[in-house]
């Protein structure tokens, strides 16, 4: 009896209280699964809290999701320059999601979303516990599959990681839009891709980056509605300075007679009213 005590926690459990030792182990689970749906609770309030930052400042998300050790990490930190990742072999390398900036051809910033690595092979009776992990996916601008294609069962993680993606019920326009990344292209000799509209990269080798960054750039701005403007603006004012930190300036042309500059910009509808309202008339 004495060994039953100390694997149920203690004589004065079982002793002191009455319960059987099925009753403690019970309990005690019971309030292990209270504390952590408390801290998943606070973790879903502090992402939307996040979402509503990133959303403020119009920084669009981009998450990067497939396999575990299919390159997620490795392909983030080759895009941002980010020495702090450190990719690793192994799974659930990536538990939480981390967010990671970095830039495109046409200078505007991007928010790229590592997401947990276990995506696809994540059993039903999981997806309720992870869905604080997963939710960030369905507030995303932008979605990018990327898909280790050396692996000998590549195409089933592929259908795979949909009929998950299809099960949290992402948006029809996100599924639509999600680009498809083949990597390790360096693993398979001469490798080709039979699906259309592939980027094919080598994240570790940095092959096939300059594609992608374009490919992206191209569906970010459609899918947030962002427009590409030539303003004219006069260099006495703020103008030119109020772009530069609510848009993305890709090019300036000054006119030093005229004190004026065409300013070639990506914005936002909103802050484009915002720009329109602030300088209106002058």
């Amino acid at each position: 009896m004495a060994n039953l005590d100390q694997q149920g926690g203690g004589s004065r459990y079982i002793g002191g209280s009455g319960e059987t030792l099925s009753e403690v182990q019970q309990r005690l689970l019971k309030e292990r699964e209270m504390k952590i749906r408390s801290a998943l609770e606070k973790l879903r309030k502090k992402r939307h809290l996040l979402r509503s930052q990133r959303k403020h400042r119009e920084f669009p998300m981009v998450s990067v999701l497939g396999y575990t050790n299919c390159g997620k990490t490795t392909l983030i930190k080759a895009l941002t320059g980010d020495s702090g990742l450190q990719p690793r072999n192994q799974l659930f390398a990536t538990l939480d999601v981390t967010v990671h900036a970095g830039r495109l051809p046409s200078h505007m910033t991007v928010l790229y979303v590592d997401t947990i690595g276990f995506l696809s092979q994540l059993p039903h009776q999981l997806i309720d516990s992870f869905s604080a992990t997963l939710e960030d996916i369905k507030h995303s601008d932008l979605l990018v599959h990327i898909r280790d294609i050396s692996h000998p069962e590549t195409v089933n993680q592929k259908v795979n990681v949909l009929s998950v993606l299809k099960n949290l019920q992402i948006p029809d326009q996100l599924m639509t839009s999600m680009i498809e990344v083949h990597n390790k292209i360096d693993l398979v000799d001469n490798y080709q891709s039979a699906e259309p509209g592939a980027v094919l990269i080598s994240a570790l080798e940095q092959r096939g980056l300059d594609k992608l960054k374009t490919t992206v750039e191209e569906e970010i701005v459609k899918s947030t509605g962002k427009q590409i403007l030539h303003l004219k603006v006069k260099l006495s004012t703020p103008q030119l300075s109020w772009l530069y930190k609510e848009a993305t300036v890709q090019d300036v042309q000054v006119n030093a007679d005229e004190g004026t500059a065409v300013v070639k910009v990506i914005i936002s509808a909103a802050a484009h009213g915002r720009y329109n309202k602030q300088f209106e008339g002058r």
